[in-house]
């Protein structure tokens, strides 16, 4: 299944996208540690209210929803933005030193949605301690980043 992101135009739009794919039912093929339903249900499901900073956008809104799948090592996004220029780059970040842990920029540029390869205990981190990560937007305009959030449950 491929989801498509298209800038909103305002946040209550982006908030109402985020209701409509987590209330979204995902049909799968069986396999053998069991269905693509059940291990979408299985990953824990984290949020963002993304928007601008003092050094970002002032004007920018969107929405993250990120799903961690870490048997899988994989780390999935669904990200709106409103009000910025088009993103070329997302990430996770740390929020103690703001190094990045996670890039997702395939989820704002067209590309993959999700990052593959992320180490399991970086993923176990983000799900234990949500609100230690952010995702940050970043485009031309604003290269340190357009829009950010902190993640929660």
């Amino acid at each position: 299944m491929t989801i498509h992101t298209v800038p909103l135009r305002s946040r209550s739009s982006a908030v109402a996208l985020s209701a409509a794919l987590a209330a979204t039912s995902f049909v799968g093929v069986g396999t053998g540690s069991g269905t693509a339903a059940a291990q979408q249900a299985a990953a824990p499901r984290l949020v963002a209210e993304l928007e601008g900073t003092d050094t970002g956008d002032p004007d920018g809104t969107g929405y993250a929803v990120v799903r961690l799948f870490k048997a899988k090592r994989k780390v999935c996004a669904t990200i709106t933005w409103s009000k910025i220029a088009t993103p070329n780059a997302a990430h996770i970040h740390r929020r103690s030193d703001g190094g990045i842990v996670v890039g997702l920029s395939g989820s704002v540029t067209g590309g993959a949605t999700c990052a593959r390869k992320v180490p399991k205990p970086t993923i176990r981190k983000i799900v234990e301690h949500p609100r230690r990560y952010y995702v940050n937007v970043h485009n031309e305009d604003y290269p340190a980043g357009a829009i950010q959030g902190v993640l929660h449950r």
